[in-house]
């Protein structure tokens, strides 16, 4: 009796485990994806100026990795309080060479294509489809007012054509 007892018991318990292990797994299946904290700001994102895109930016989401260009305007003048006042003709082209996530959005640094010199932007999203992008840490000429954050809106991968 006892035997048979013990043998119920652990029948009963692989039985519960095997349940268990079951409903798991199905729970498991239909668990939302987890997704990337870096994916909201993979695309291609414009800021524009009298109607004009004057800066582009686009990331590719590698794993957990950001790679991109940044495109813009390489004269820009701004007014006494911070906003833009108008953008030259000559083009300003970037590599990204690192994104990281901070507290206050993505710091990425950008090399200026064909030379050493590099720059830091923090992207920050404002909406699904909106963000702003700020020069970080770069030193201003004496007398120059501190730039405001621009604002960008994402578009559609064939709205911009890449550098090449």
């Amino acid at each position: 009796m006892r035997r048979f007892l013990l043998i119920s018991l652990l029948v009963l318990g692989l039985t519960a485990m095997v349940v268990a292990q079951t409903s798991m797994s199905q729970g498991m299946q239909n668990a939302p994806a987890r997704k990337s904290p870096l994916a909201g700001y993979a695309g291609a994102w414009i800021g524009t100026f009298d109607g004009k895109a004057w800066i582009t930016i686009r990331l590719t989401q590698q794993g957990t990795a950001m790679t991109g260009s940044l495109q813009r305007q390489n004269d820009v003048k701004f007014t006494d309080s911070g906003d833009i006042k108008s953008v030259g003709d000559e083009q300003l082209v970037c590599s990204v060479q690192n994104a990281e996530l901070n507290g206050d959005g993505l710091l990425l640094t950008v090399k200026e294509n064909g030379t050493q010199q590099t720059a830091r932007y923090e992207l920050r999203l404002t909406g699904e489809q909106t963000a702003e992008l700020k020069m970080v840490a770069m030193s201003m000429p004496p007398g120059m007012p501190k730039p405001k954050p621009w604002k960008l809106s994402r578009v559609g991968p064939n709205a911009v054509t890449p550098v090449r």
